[in-house]
């Protein structure tokens, strides 16, 4: 099964990154239908029909691990690209 792998490096503490992340999972949501569900304070479930992953918050980063179906693969580089595009602004402080 094909994957996203992503790492955003944070300067902010975790309660403000999970406000950030708040807006974002809008964002995916509304444009590739994952829908997210917090299992923790500092992490959220996302699932979709052919896919699911989790955003994690650690100390001094965000890690997102995407897992996508075969039928979602020609959406891959979409997804990543608009994934890395609003960590970097939501993180870049």
């Amino acid at each position: 099964m094909p994957s996203i792998d992503i790492t955003q490096p944070i300067h902010v503490p975790p309660e403000e990154a999970r406000r950030r992340l708040d807006t974002f999972q809008a964002e995916l949501n509304e444009r590739f239908g994952l829908v997210p569900t917090w299992t923790t304070p500092t992490r959220v479930e996302v699932r979709r029909t052919g896919g699911g992953g989790w955003l994690q918050i650690e100390p001094s980063r965000i890690v997102a691990h995407i897992d996508l179906s075969f039928a979602l693969t020609p959406l891959r580089g979409r997804i990543e690209s608009e994934i890395r595009r609003r960590f970097a602004e939501l993180f870049d402080d």
